[in-house]
């Protein structure tokens, strides 16, 4: 379904129903952000993924040719000439498609506003995308116009029914905010509202660009930090110790560790805020559709996706162990300073 930075309507819409059906209240603030609350009625963990997408808003149309405001990064490189699909407003229908005949950059070099040709009708407020394919499956790849980061969206919703299935009561809240694409607007709305305790744990979902030492299908990425920050040690260090275990139980279970610095993502503004945030990321083919020298469809592998849903699950459960990997580590040195430090002393003496 479409979507782009203040046009997650359909998207948030589709969400919500599914929740419902699930048993789920699923409750909109006042930014237009889905929040969703299990179990206790202190949330000990958020997870947090967005809703839109980089995509453009029709600012003015006439003829065949219409402005528009993109919304996103990608690469000036990518955008002449590349083919657009627009959306009515209202209804989500398709109203034309055409291409970039023209862009502008602002002061940083980024694409401000394109001027399109297009082929149908176009309203000013109609919102658009790159013209590819919704989804095809290869295998056990997923290609998508959309993956980041509507598959982070897929992810809590299936790690909420599992929770739900198996009984699980430890408070949980499921957070999906909307243009995120262009600075964590809705993000930044909730830190606003302060309707989060600063008690809880932070965790952002999202699809992530696959970087060297990352490889799709060999599991979810246990994101050390971003491009703009480190994330929290202690949830670094909880989030492998849970990983790490799943792992022996399991050997088909795998993840990754790694500074994913391809982009910024949620958990970044809530750490800065004072929380302990930590990220899990989905590697990603193709990262905002820049393919190799074209735009294309983003791609992910299903075991990345199925292993981020188990770990998430697995994490909530074993919230109680937060604390235990850091004991662990310290317990660990004061052994070692306990039977080694007389050495170092001793050796003070005799030299």
């Amino acid at each position: 379904m479409p979507t782009a930075s203040f046009h997650e309507g359909f998207v948030s819409s589709f969400i919500c129903e599914e929740l419902k059906n699930s048993g789920f209240d699923p409750q909109l603030d006042r930014y237009g952000n889905i929040m969703v609350r299990w179990g206790e009625e202190e949330s000990r963990v958020a997870w947090v993924a967005h809703m839109d997408h980089p995509g453009f808003e029709i600012i003015e149309a006439s003829g065949n040719r219409a402005e528009a405001q993109w919304f996103g990064g990608v690469d000036p490189k990518y955008f002449m000439g590349a083919r657009v699909v627009v959306y009515r407003q209202s209804s989500g229908v398709v109203s034309a498609k055409g291409w970039v005949e023209d862009i502008s950059k602002n002061s940083q070099g980024r694409v401000d506003k394109m001027t399109l040709r297009v082929e149908g009708n176009v309203d000013k407020g109609d919102f658009g995308t790159w013209d590819l394919v919704p989804y095809r499956r290869r295998g056990e790849l997923i290609y998508t116009k959309g993956a980041d980061d509507l598959v982070g969206c897929a992810v809590m919703i299936a790690a909420l029914n599992e929770i739900k299935q198996r009984g699980l009561k430890k408070g949980i809240l499921a957070l999906f905010t909307r243009a995120e694409e262009i600075g964590f607007i809705g993000t930044l709305g909730v830190l606003e509202h302060g309707c989060i305790s600063p008690t809880t744990r932070m965790i952002s979902i999202e699809t992530s660009k696959a970087l060297p030492g990352v490889r799709l299908g060999s599991g979810p990425v246990i994101r050390l930090g971003d491009r703009t920050s480190m994330f929290h040690h202690q949830m670094v260090l909880f989030m492998d110790h849970v990983a790490r275990d799943e792992q022996k139980k399991d050997r088909d279970f795998s993840y990754q560790r790694r500074v994913m610095d391809g982009g910024t993502c949620e958990a970044t503004p809530f750490q800065l805020k004072g929380y302990v945030a930590g990220g899990i990321a989905i590697p990603l083919r193709n990262y905002h559709n820049q393919g190799g020298k074209v735009i294309a469809p983003e791609g992910v592998h299903l075991r990345d996706v199925e292993g981020s849903i188990r770990l998430l699950v697995q994490t909530l459960r074993r919230i109680d162990e937060f604390e235990a990997p850091v004991d662990e580590i310290r317990r660990r040195w004061d052994g070692a300073w306990q039977k080694y430090n007389g050495r170092l002393q001793g050796r003070e003496k005799t030299n």
